[in-house]
């Protein structure tokens, strides 16, 4: 029996030793900051996309952008620039469409 008191201790001790420390860096924020550019597109619309942005973000390969909100219907325009930070969203595609990755569009602004 003392033994295994004894065993008990010794595992309570080590494992509170053992802990790291942690350190003072931050994780970045998954927001994309600054203006990202891309053109309103409605090409995906007779396959149930509806709005579709195209921006040129990652690599110079055209990213498609799906926005889960209505946008504005200033900014709902075929072929229109514009500029915009994106929030990706861990969210299933609209039903049909599967042309881009959804997003949350905000500070939408005309090129």
């Amino acid at each position: 029996m003392r033994k295994l008191i004894f065993f008990l201790g010794i595992i309570l001790i080590v494992s509170c030793k053992s802990s790291e420390k942690t350190s003072n860096t931050r994780v970045a924020n998954t927001l994309t900051k600054g203006k990202n550019t891309g053109v309103v597109s409605h090409q995906y619309k007779a396959e149930g996309c509806g709005t579709i942005i195209i921006a040129n973000i990652e690599n110079d390969k055209p990213l498609n952008l799906i926005p889960m909100n209505a946008m504005d219907a200033k900014f709902d325009k075929d072929n229109l620039k514009i500029s915009f930070d994106y929030l990706p969203l861990r969210v299933k595609n609209p039903e049909g469409c599967n042309k881009g990755i959804p997003a949350q569009i905000s500070n939408i602004a005309i090129e």
